[in-house]
């Protein structure tokens, strides 16, 4: 009877549910990117996760496909790659572009250059709520297009770290458009990597390690301390006595006495009565009229980023051009009143509708400030 090999890479059950609930959190974002990018519904389900054999890895049921490498530069290392069907990225290529099928389109530079800047979007938007997921900045380099993307090609990736790769399973839904399914495969070292930063293993480990090591050895007595030999006090001898001075002489200068002056006669102070001022008195109008005031109507405009172009560069914009704004993914949105900045925010869906989470108030004082 032979003993069953155990993939030294594999991932465990807890570890499985652990790195599961993380993809989970930051491919929701990333569909959240996507959908307001194509302004239509985008949903991404639940991950499957295996880990597997760089050699056993099988993607021939999406063929041909289309690859793009992320790699993480801060917060966390390792490389994502990124595998999708070339007909669904025509597809949404199409609902991109506002054509009316996909069949006309050919991944030359100016579909590479849009599909790069989809998944610049959707990763960076999942790398922001990773950060806030693990606690700490996480940032990755521009996606880039794999020019062949087979089975091959994903052996060379991975060959360097090892024999095994984490493959995970997502169902990819865009109403009315795609109903599909791509694939994302990570080093096992970057899954452990997100795991321990997700439940602290680090820290708890060094808590196991402090335990299971004995208790250090009570330090040695300290040596005696020698005292200096105390020298004997002189006898007390009084001190001479102190030449007696020579009394001061007091002199007086007493003024002479004034003539007699009448008593002052006492001042009467009465205490002011300040007046009550009321809400009627303060701002002259009458204070039933104050809910005329509340139901004004104030206009609320979300402003999602600006940024600065050439009258050249404006008069040259057609359909599916692209406008770089001076905000990242992920970045706060502001909340504004009647051209006031009130508040920022964080995009969210609610019922199929772009909403605005509150997460920061702006006082007074910082708006005087940034109107300077």
């Amino acid at each position: 009877m032979t003993d069953a090999v155990v993939n030294p890479d594999a991932l465990t059950s807890m570890e499985v549910d652990v790195i599961g609930e993380v993809m989970n959190i930051s491919m929701g974002t990333a569909a959240t990117a996507m959908s307001t990018i194509l302004n239509t519904k985008v949903n991404i389900t639940t991950p499957r996760i295996e880990t597997i054999g760089v050699d056993a890895f099988e993607f021939a049921y999406l063929e041909p496909v289309v690859g793009v490498l992320i790699n993480y530069v801060e917060g966390i290392e390792g490389a994502n790659v990124l595998l999708l069907q070339e007909s669904d990225m025509k597809k949404i290529l199409s609902q991109l572009f506002d054509m009316d099928t996909s069949d006309d389109i050919e991944f030359d530079e100016i579909s590479k250059s849009a599909i790069g800047e989809i998944m610049n979007q959707m990763m960076g938007a999942a790398a922001g709520a990773l950060a806030s997921f693990l606690g700490k900045v996480v940032n990755i380099s521009p996606p880039i297009l794999l020019d062949t993307t087979n089975k091959s090609s994903i052996r060379d990736l991975f060959s360097l770290k090892g024999e095994n790769l984490v493959s995970i399973k997502f169902s990819l839904s865009i109403e009315g458009l795609v109903e599909s399914e791509f694939i994302s495969a990570m080093e096992p070292a970057l899954a452990r990597e997100i795991v321990a930063m997700s439940m602290g293993a680090s820290g708890m480990g060094d808590e196991e390690e402090e335990e299971a090591a004995p208790p250090p050895p009570p330090p040695p007595p300290p040596p005696p301390v020698q005292q200096a030999p105390v020298q004997p006090e002189p006898a007390y001898q009084p001190p001479p006595p102190a030449p007696q001075a020579e009394p001061a002489r007091v002199v007086r200068n007493d003024p002479p006495p004034a003539a007699y002056a009448p008593p002052q006669q006492p001042v009467q102070v009465n205490p002011y009565e300040y007046r009550q001022l009321g809400v009627d008195q303060h701002l002259n109008i009458p204070g039933d009229n104050l809910d005329l005031l509340m139901s004004v109507p104030i206009q609320i405009t979300v402003e999602l980023g600006k940024t600065r172009k050439k009258i050249k560069d404006i008069a040259e914009l057609t359909l599916g051009n692209i406008v770089e704004l001076d905000r990242q993914a992920g970045d706060q949105v502001d909340v504004i009143a009647n051209g006031r900045l009130i508040a920022r925010g964080d995009v969210v869906v609610v019922d199929d509708n772009y909403s605005v989470k509150i997460t920061e108030i702006i006082k007074v004082r910082d708006n005087s400030e940034q109107k300077k």
